[in-house]
């Protein structure tokens, strides 16, 4: 029998276990003009983020394409929420890039204005998840995080892998 701390990283050999998906949440990956954005929607902001970061990764590589062997903590800090967008972002493609990590799926939990997240994934496979895209960082141009008329939060930015 293998256990799972609280945090739901595997101990004792066994994989992390994310939660399942939000009712109703959602990203894309369009284009204005020249320009690549994305953009992730969900009943909260943190769902709002969870979805912009799978859109952000659908940029490198299929998402259902990556399995979930292992989780990372990532932790954000700045002063509103366009700023934590852009920092949220920018922490993923680092560890994308720097541990040549791919991610299925994301868990935010915000505390004010900190981020507290877990990215659910698996070291790159370059024949399982191709190569879309090299990464080595990303720019984020105009981050925007609001609230809809419909109650849902819209996270979007511009992006360059």
């Amino acid at each position: 029998m293998s256990a799972e701390s609280r945090s739901g990283v595997a101990t004792g050999g066994a994989r992390p276990v994310p939660p399942p998906p939000a009712a109703g949440a959602s990203w894309e990956v369009f284009t204005r003009g020249d320009a690549r954005w994305l953009r992730g929607r969900g009943c909260t902001p943190e769902v709002a983020f969870e979805q912009a970061a799978v859109a952000l990764c659908a940029r490198v590589t299929d998402p259902a394409a990556v399995e979930v062997h292992e989780e990372v903590p990532v932790a954000c800090e700045p002063g509103d929420l366009d700023g934590l967008l852009a920092d949220w972002l920018r922490a993923v493609v680092h560890l994308m890039a720097s541990r040549q990590l791919r991610f299925h799926c994301f868990v935010v939990r915000m505390d004010g204005r900190r981020l507290f997240g877990s990215a659910f994934g698996e070291p790159l496979d370059p024949v399982r998840h191709g190569a879309r895209v090299r990464v080595r960082g990303v720019t984020v141009s105009g981050p925007r995080v609001r609230r809809g008329a419909d109650g849902q939060w819209t996270a979007e930015c511009e992006v360059e892998v």
